[in-house]
């Protein structure tokens, strides 16, 4: 299930992967300058559709200011904090600083509220997928010859199958995507 918690944790599994992507340069050991510069640089470069947003909760532009003097004229401190969470001295941060590191390592699914919406891709590998079940044309019982699994109805699989237990996995909600394993 996807949380503020697990926002964070593919945020910073990813700024541990790429080691900031495109931006590693100025991520790879990052300062509060680079920070600050790495901002300025993707400012007219990086303009999803919720950018502007992130950038505006974080620097908190006033009407008609100009937003490249601003960033500018900040003080370091402002990107301490980014900087604490990044090299692992601090292990929380704001929203805002997270939603900023988001738009630096360019996170698909942000802002956060986008990446909570049930239709969302996680880029997290351990999600378990399930595999795509057509449904049966006339039982709801059959054996898939290709692969031996034994198909129950649309929504489950049988994961395992013994003398003894059977364990299948089944979504019961594709749209909030609950999903369900048992043993039997």
């Amino acid at each position: 299930m996807k949380t503020s918690m697990s926002y964070k944790n593919e945020i910073l599994d990813q700024y541990n992967r790429e080691k900031g992507g495109d931006m590693s340069s100025y991520l790879l050991k990052p300062t509060r300058k680079q920070i600050k510069e790495a901002c300025i640089w993707l400012l007219d470069k990086r303009k999803g559709k919720y950018d502007e947003q992130i950038l505006n909760r974080f620097f908190k532009f006033k009407d008609g200011e100009d937003k490249l003097q601003t960033i500018e004229n900040m003080k370091g401190d402002k990107f301490k904090p980014i900087v604490n969470f990044l090299i692992g001295e601090t292990k929380s941060t704001t929203p805002a600083n997270m939603e900023l590191i988001s738009w630096l390592i360019d996170f698909e699914q942000r802002p956060l509220s986008v990446y909570l919406r049930p239709n969302a891709k996680s880029s997290s590998k351990d999600e378990i997928k399930l595999p795509e079940v057509s449904k049966p044309k006339i039982n709801p019982v059959y054996r898939d010859k290709e692969i031996d699994l034994i198909n129950i109805v649309p929504e489950t699989k049988v994961i395992e199958k013994t003398d003894k237990s059977i364990t299948i996995i089944s979504q019961i909600n594709p749209t909030l995507k609950i999903t369900t394993i048992v043993s039997l």
